[in-house]
């Protein structure tokens, strides 16, 4: 599976540019990834979570110009519950975009191509490396920001949180006993995580949701039946 993909657009001026998506699979290209997060994102710093994550290296013209990123699914909120009831969706078939970071891109169309090639090759690399069907996906934007660019790719505005957000902090086996309600999560590769969940007060963010149709999904990874 080739890890990387591109599309080429040309604007009014005649000028040509390529987008690139690259799979961030070596230290190398997720260093790359933290440091740009880091440097350019205007409220997110970057964070190893202990759950499902898959990030990626964005490119115009060969030049680095951001950073996506999917983890696992966000579903404590009534509204995100009571969406995922009324389509039908699994916790393992929701994807979570934690960070969306670009920055010093020429073309104005950039956001949204780039947005377009990760979304297509997250369903094949979450079927890939968790073997779930991704239908669905979803973020969280903190106003005064819009989603803009979430709205230009026909994700849904489905409502707002209350304010409340629960940060997850990794935990080592041999301080387990200095926590309580101290979670294990074990993962398919045989890896073991232990983590607590703490709540914090913060300001309620918008909540987008983008469902993956069936002829979608079958047609990216190549099947005839879900």
């Amino acid at each position: 599976m080739n890890n990387s993909d591109n599309i080429e657009d040309t604007n009014t001026n005649n000028t040509t540019y390529t987008h690139t998506i690259l799979r961030a699979t070596n230290p190398e290209l997720r260093k790359q990834g933290k440091e740009f997060i880091n440097t350019y994102h205007s409220y997110i710093k970057f964070s190893d979570r202990p759950s499902r994550k898959l990030y990626w290296n964005l490119y115009e013209n060969g030049k680095m110009v951001g950073v996506f990123a999917l983890g696992s699914a966000f579903s404590h909120s009534k509204i995100v519950k009571e969406y995922m009831i009324n389509n039908n969706l699994q916790f393992n078939e929701v994807a979570n975009n934690i960070v969306y970071c670009l920055a010093n891109c020429e073309n104005k169309n950039a956001g949204t191509q780039l947005l377009s090639l990760v979304r297509k090759d997250a369903i094949k690399w979450w079927y890939e490396r968790y073997g779930d069907y991704l239908k669905a996906f979803q973020t969280f934007i903190l106003p005064p920001r819009i989603g803009a660019i979430y709205k230009a790719d026909n994700w849904n505005l489905i409502g707002e949180t209350i304010g409340n957000s629960q940060k997850t902090k990794n935990i080592r086996p041999d301080k387990i006993d200095q926590y309580k309600n101290v979670q294990k999560k074990t993962f398919k590769d045989g890896r073991v995580e232990y983590c607590i969940y703490i709540e914090n007060k913060v300001e309620p963010k918008l909540i987008f949701m983008k469902l993956v149709k069936d002829k979608e999904l079958k047609r990216i990874l190549g099947i005839k039946n879900i």
